[in-house]
């Protein structure tokens, strides 16, 4: 399984390191971490991350996005259908 640091995962979806940090503060997203602390994401990370984005574009709140997360489990699931369902939904 190929796992992103927090730098890595940033540059990868075009944000800053700022930026995921106070996500996982807000409990938007849930990394796996090291026995030495550090922070790890995975592909299912990245989907997630992304759907914030798209929803954050869409003007909602990030209360709001992450009600609607949690609403479609995506801490477990998080793919294509899952964003198709969540735009039909807003």
């Amino acid at each position: 399984m190929s796992t992103y640091t927090t730098g890595e995962l940033a540059k990868h979806v075009g944000v800053s390191v700022r930026t995921i940090q106070y996500y996982d503060q807000r409990g938007l997203l849930t990394p796996m971490t090291t026995a030495g602390g550090r922070r790890e994401y995975t592909a299912q990370d990245v989907e997630r991350l992304q759907l914030i984005l798209v929803l954050k574009g869409m003007g909602l709140k990030l209360a709001a996005i992450k009600d609607i997360l949690n609403s479609l489990n995506c801490q477990i699931k998080c793919n294509t259908k899952n964003r198709f369902l969540v735009l039909h939904l807003i």
